[in-house]
C-alpha cells in the first residue's frame, strides 16, 4: 500500500436525519458543539469535542455510533433528560467503566464513556 492508498485522517463521522437543522441544534445546544459549516438544508459540519460530525439530510439509521468521554456520566445523563432526550436503557458496563446510550432526535445512536466507575457506583 501506499501512501496515495492509504486512509489518511478521520475527517468526519456521517450522521444522517430527515432535518439538519434539528440535528445542528441538538449537537449544538445539547452536546456543546460547534457548527464550522453549513450548507442548508442539505449539510452542516459540528465539532463535538475533537470530532467533526457531518450532518446529512437522508434517513437516519446505520453508520457509525459516536462515544464520547465525559467526567460522570451520571450528570451527562441528567443533563440529557434535562432536555427531553429519552435514554432507552440503563448504564452499560464496559472494561475499566461504564456507558450510557441515547439518540439525537433522527434516532442515530450516541453514546458516553466514563472510566474508572462502575455499575455499583453508580447506584
Amino acid at each position: 500500500m501506499t501512501a496515495e492508498t492509504r486512509p489518511g485522517l478521520l475527517d468526519h463521522l456521517l450522521v444522517r436525519g430527515p432535518d439538519v437543522s434539528v440535528l445542528a441544534s441538538f449537537y449544538r445546544e445539547v452536546l456543546g458543539g460547534t457548527v464550522v459549516e453549513e450548507a442548508p438544508p442539505h449539510w452542516a459540519r459540528v465539532r463535538v469535542a475533537d470530532i467533526d460530525l457531518g450532518l446529512h439530510a437522508g434517513e437516519a439509521g446505520g453508520g457509525a455510533q459516536p462515544r464520547f468521554r465525559v467526567q460522570s456520566v451520571a450528570t451527562f445523563r441528567a443533563h440529557l433528560e434535562s432536555h427531553g432526550v429519552t435514554i432507552p436503557e440503563g448504564y452499560h458496563a464496559i472494561p475499566g467503566g461504564v456507558e450510557l446510550d441515547f439518540a439525537d432526535p433522527a434516532g442515530n445512536l450516541l453514546g458516553v464513556v466514563q472510566y474508572g466507575v462502575t455499575l455499583a457506583d453508580l447506584g
